[in-house]
């Protein structure tokens, strides 16, 4: 594991420090649950303003297309596909 050095203001040494103390946890645990959670959300609004697809948005956050998708329900995101998709989809399915 890498060691990182960063500047954070008060607020930000505030919010990690209350949130560590209401779960119990290390402050670095926090903190690397933070980012990981930062890293979904940025894709998330990624796809939501249609700036990358379904495909790179689970490709980047380490989830089958599936998974993707379930995320995106679970946080209220519609799915758009184009009926080309799901033809070249289905096309796919009848291989296996």
């Amino acid at each position: 594991m890498s060691v990182m050095n960063l500047r954070l203001n008060k607020e930000e040494i505030d919010r990690i420090s209350k949130l560590s103390a209401q779960k119990k946890e290390a402050k670095s645990e926090i903190i690397r649950e933070l980012l990981n959670e930062g890293w979904m959300f940025y894709w998330l609004k990624l796809y939501s303003a249609g700036k990358v697809s379904v495909g790179k948005m689970a490709e980047e956050l380490d989830l089958s297309v599936n998974e993707a998708l379930d995320l995106l329900a679970e946080f209220g995101i519609e799915f758009s596909i184009r009926y080309d998709d799901y033809l070249s989809g289905f096309e796919n399915l009848k291989k296996l």
